[in-house]
């Protein structure tokens, strides 16, 4: 057996282990998860979670020092990641063999969006695109339909994708709450 197949049958077995856990355990699974932001100095930001520590900067076009990837690009890489991931972890529980997934993420936006208070256009993404490549013996079918279960499995692609509810609290207390309905 090679590593691959080592790989695949590790993620089946542990993908059907926590199915099975969902399964006979309504609310197993439910989680918080918590990511603290500070920022370091000028516009560059150093957020922690979990022992992970990502930082962040904007281009100097922006007023930053581009030291690190913009927010948007850590979006596009989480979404390009989780995509992969799910791919994967859906071929390995379908037994779909796969050599390699590449997933390009192209988003369009538009500054002014973003800089300018009177602008009709959004200060996020216009358009999202997702290029995907997947090297695999299995037929074509067999492969879309491992990419469409994926895909409406995907946390980040149902992220982006609807529309969510941003509760926000300042440190005296008020909130404000923005996004999608509750």
């Amino acid at each position: 057996m090679d590593e691959t197949e080592d790989d695949d049958e590790r993620i089946a077995r542990a993908l059907e282990r926590l199915e099975d856990a969902v399964a006979r355990k309504p609310g197993f699974g439910r989680s918080t998860a918590t990511s603290t932001t500070t920022l370091a100095g000028g516009l560059r930001c150093v957020t922690r979670e979990a022992g992970h520590v990502i930082e962040t900067d904007l281009v100097e076009a922006l007023g930053g020092t581009g030291t690190g990837p913009s927010p948007s690009a850590v979006v596009r890489a989480a979404l390009g990641s989780c995509l992969a991931m799910g791919y994967r972890l859906r071929a390995a529980r379908h037994r779909v063999p796969v050599d390699s997934i590449r997933v390009e993420v192209v988003t369009e936006s538009a500054v002014s969006g973003m800089l300018d208070p009177d602008s009709t256009l959004p200060p996020g993404f216009l358009d999202i695109r997702c290029h995907v490549e997947i090297d695999s013996p299995a037929a074509a079918d067999r492969l879309e339909r491992v990419m469409a279960e994926a895909d409406r499995l995907s946390p980040v692609l149902d992220i982006v994708s609807r529309p969510n509810l941003v509760d926000r609290c300042r440190a005296d207390g008020s909130r404000d709450i923005t996004g999608g309905e509750r």
